[in-house]
């Protein structure tokens, strides 16, 4: 499989393979609109690149979804290339 990827996903995918983050935190970190860093983690879900690893309501009644990349692990014969 080979994915290019545009320059705002590949910094969303590297600033979730450091730690798991909320969309909401990564938008305030690179200054990408939140609604685009949504778009972006729900398409590299559809990937298999991300995956919400943890999501709860705070004191304050705020729904907090965290998110991390995980970069898949193929045992198939083809080749997984993600290019930016």
């Amino acid at each position: 499989m080979k994915v290019h990827l545009d320059p705002a996903t590949k910094r969303i995918l590297l600033a979730i393979l450091a730690s798991p983050k909320t969309p909401k935190e990564v938008s305030q970190i690179h200054g990408i609109p939140v609604i685009v860093v949504w778009q972006k983690i729900r398409r590299l879900e559809e990937l298999g690149i991300a995956r919400e690893v943890l999501a709860f309501v705070s004191a304050t009644g705020e729904l907090r979804r965290y998110f991390e990349a995980e970069l898949p692990t193929d045992t198939s014969d083809e080749e997984l290339t993600i290019e930016a």
